[in-house]
């Protein structure tokens, strides 16, 4: 049964560390994605990992950059098993501890540099951060807390800088079955306020619907339109972040009927286009 969602990871914090190793049964059994950054390190075996559209293979030393709200999910490598760590944290929290610097790190979110590799050096310095920050975090240690967390983003900012980052096209990736599908995933983001179906893609990339369905559903655990669904609400609340009504925004986004846009969103979103617009800006009146 395919399923996608939201998960949660900080609760009430603002900033975690995860830790955890991995068995031959260990997959993420769904796509999600979070209302957090994640900064993902592979720290022992290997991962394969869907994000930003592309497909990653991880190995000990890799660091994937995780934006908010990018639908993600990772599968079995070539190794049956490994330990990989995760830090998430909020931008409000990070704006807080670098406040000018901010910026600056979160471009590496954005930028064409997902993957980054470190040495060994860099590798242990990190986990020694991370489980510094685990441990300072858990214990109610804010100000601790906060300072061992600038030094590890700022340390990973400057060794991005010098070299550890490596271009989406010199990135390790799982094979070209996926690279074919990754071109697919790139082609919906970049046409998503269109109306596309799956025959007009399916043609482009010269395709039966058949194979890019099943192709599609294989690779990513996801429906062609499910996943285009979370594209469009994903762009729909950048808009909704700006003047303009919801129907605007419907229409921005190629659909032709504003019930099905206002369905589709609260499916992936939980709440109605102006529900959510109004929970990012309390206290304030919506356009609808």
């Amino acid at each position: 049964m395919e399923r996608t969602g939201f998960q949660r990871e900080l609760r009430d914090r603002e900033v975690d560390v995860e830790c955890r190793g991995f068995g031959p049964s260990f997959n993420m059994d769904n796509t999600h994605y979070h209302d957090c950054f994640e900064v993902y390190f592979q720290i022992s075996g290997d991962r394969n990992l869907l994000s930003g559209g592309r497909f990653h293979h991880l190995e000990p030393g890799s660091v994937l950059w995780i934006p908010k709200f990018d639908l993600h999910q990772s599968f079995q490598g070539q190794q049956d098993t490994g330990t990989r760590a995760v830090l998430y944290f909020r931008e409000e929290y990070l704006r807080g501890v670098l406040q000018e610097r901010a910026g600056e790190l979160l471009a590496l979110f954005a930028g064409p540099f997902q993957v980054m590799r470190l040495d060994v050096f860099q590798r242990r310095k990190a986990l020694e951060l991370l489980y510094e920050l685990e441990q300072g975090s858990r214990a109610g240690q804010e100000l601790y807390a906060r300072f061992v967390f600038g030094q590890l983003v700022l340390l990973l900012e400057a060794w991005s800088r010098a070299g550890g980052a490596l271009p989406q096209e010199a990135a390790p990736t799982m094979g070209p079955k996926y690279d074919r599908i990754a071109s697919v995933l790139a082609y919906l983001k970049n046409h998503r306020e269109e109306r596309l179906r799956l025959e007009d893609v399916a043609r482009a990339f010269f395709v039966t619907p058949a194979y890019l369905s099943r192709s599609f559903k294989a690779c990513t655990g996801l429906s062609f339109v499910t996943y285009l669904n979370h594209l469009k609400v994903e762009r729909a609340k950048e808009l909704l972040l700006r003047e303009g009504s919801v129907t605007q925004v419907s229409l921005e986004l190629g659909y032709e009927s504003l019930t099905h846009f206002e369905r589709v969103f609260r499916q992936i979103a939980g709440l109605s286009p102006t529900e959510w617009r109004k929970s990012q800006r309390p206290g304030e009146d919506k356009i609808s």
